[in-house]
């Protein structure tokens, strides 16, 4: 036997010839712009916490750099620098040790006076130059800063063998020539920042070439670790709370950059990611919040054109069993039947008033929808012997059995809605089964099952798969018109009802072994 579950309800507008061109390029146009429309809103969602990020770390940058500018300007000064130094005769005298000591970063001096006379740094004095390369290196510079007749100076490329790797500055006032240079790493460069400033700096900081920013190659070394007030390239460019000062003092493509200290940029990071996270959660709220926003206004739209489906169908289902009410109405009135036809004719009257009656409940409490659905019950054995005898009457008329097979259990569901559902039921097998019609209950687990199967012929899969739909009926095999007389409304309303309520209903059935609806509900 074939087994066919529904309970959903799906939309079908029977002969609907569907909206028209204009009507199709609104919607499709509808459709087109509202996809856009969330493509971009997605984007922007996406794209909302890399750009608060950004922003972040961009403000994060500035005020680093407002707070940190005086000690930038320090270690700037303190670089172009020139104390005043008297006559150097020996190259050891205390005035000299107190200017060397002053300028770690000092490597070559010169006289202008005194025979233009070439002195270089060894430790803390000042000796003759004894390497003929070196002495001329320095005396070119030398010339060089003097002709450019400028108060600091800095080797070119071509002019500087070190260039890149170090950086020089050649500082000029009345007397002197002086040479400076900053090497990376060195003992004298982390000297010469702990006399920069007093108080100490409140950061680190180091040179960086212009091209260091956008590399990925860079390796962190060792001097460049805290507690070193010097910086290595490398932490300079993944340090998140830094910044860069570009300045033309160290020469050309050297920049001066500082970060802060390891606390500090722990705690930076710590509430980077907090920002981050919430900045996320924020998106994808408001992300979850669109969506919902949107899925239920279709479902409201849904909801809006479903009842209108159904009162449409009921209006539509009213016109057939109306006109055949004042056609009998008529013919009592003008006396055209026989006193025993005349109470057959009110009989039917009577009968076709309570099932548009019934159909109307059915009709207007499905169209509610969202509605409370009434009162809930203990559906009992003596309530479903009670909705069974209502229609014992018709299955004495058409000389069919109607069987109760009622377990002791009982279900919990509202009374009104279940007697409409049992009632379809009966109804269905009485009009459209054969032989006897069978009322079953039983309890599984949780759920408390109802069941009504008659001895029809049966329905062939495809049949049984179209039950529930509107307007659907079963024609005669070999005949024009259809079987029963009905509009194929009573199954279509029935799943519509369950599916509100949250019941389980399902058809049973195949060729030669009858016809069978299982109704589930919660168990009392």
């Amino acid at each position: 036997m074939y087994r066919h579950r529904t309970s959903r309800y799906r939309i079908l507008r029977p002969g609907s010839r569907g909206p028209g061109r204009w009507l199709r390029l609104e919607q499709r146009g509808g459709l087109l712009l509202l996809g856009l429309a969330g493509l971009v809103m997605a984007a922007l969602l996406v794209m909302a916490p890399t750009i608060y990020r950004r922003e972040f770390l961009l403000n994060s940058s500035q005020e680093f750099m407002n707070t940190h500018w005086a000690d930038f300007e320090a270690v700037e000064r303190h670089w172009k620098s020139l104390p005043i130094l008297q006559t150097v005769k020996t190259g050891e005298e205390p005035d000299v040790r107190r200017f060397l000591a002053n300028q770690p970063l000092v490597v070559a001096l010169l006289d202008r006076f005194e025979g233009r006379r070439l002195w270089l740094r060894r430790g803390d004095r000042l000796v003759p130059p004894e390497d003929p390369a070196l002495s001329q290196l320095y005396l070119g510079w030398l010339s060089h800063a003097e002709m450019a007749q400028r108060f600091e100076w800095n080797p070119s490329k071509n002019l500087d063998p070190d260039y890149g790797r170090v950086a020089t500055i050649v500082l000029l006032s009345d007397r002197w020539l002086v040479i400076k240079r900053w090497k990376p790493g060195s003992p004298e460069v982390e000297q010469e920042l702990n006399l920069a400033a007093n108080p100490p700096l409140s950061l680190r900081v180091g040179l960086m070439r212009e091209d260091d920013a956008g590399r990925s190659d860079l390796q962190a070394q060792d001097w460049g670790k805290a507690p070193h007030l010097q910086a290595d390239p490398a932490r300079l460019v993944d340090y998140g709370l830094s910044s860069v000062v570009k300045t033309n003092a160290f020469g050309d493509g050297w920049n001066l950059a500082g970060i802060a200290f390891v606390d500090q940029e722990k705690a930076y990071r710590t509430n980077l990611k907090l920002r981050m996270r919430t900045a996320n959660a924020i998106s994808v709220v408001v992300g979850l919040a669109i969506a919902l926003g949107l899925w239920m206004r279709y479902r409201s739209r849904k909801r809006a054109i479903l009842d209108a489906d159904r009162l449409a169908a009921m209006t539509h289902s009213l016109k057939t069993p109306l006109a055949i009410l004042k056609f009998r109405c008529d013919s009592l009135r003008l006396g055209r039947l026989s006193p025993d036809r005349a109470d057959e004719e009110l009989l039917k009257i009577g009968e076709e008033v309570d099932h548009l009656t019934t159909l109307i409940e059915s009709s207007l409490r499905v169209i509610r929808g969202g509605g409370p659905s009434g009162p809930r019950g203990q559906a009992t054995q003596a309530w479903f012997q009670e909705v069974a005898e209502d229609l014992r009457p018709g299955f004495e008329l058409e000389n069919r059995d109607l069987d109760l097979r009622l377990a002791a259990e009982a279900g919990h569901a509202p009374l009104s809605s279940l007697r409409s559902a049992v009632l379809t039921l009966l109804e269905n097998a009485l009009g459209h089964g054969r032989g006897r019609v069978t009322l079953e209950t039983w309890r599984n687990r949780r759920r408390f099952c109802i069941q009504v199967s008659d001895e029809g012929e049966g329905l062939e899969p495809h049949q049984l798969k179209a039950l529930g739909k509107p307007f659907q009926r079963l024609r005669e095999v070999g005949k024009e018109g259809f079987q029963r007389e009905g509009l194929g409304l009573g199954l279509s309303l029935l799943i519509q009802v369950a599916e509100q309520e949250g019941w389980g209903l399902s058809f049973a059935s195949a060729p030669g072994e009858g016809f069978s609806a299982r109704l589930e509900i919660p168990a009392a």
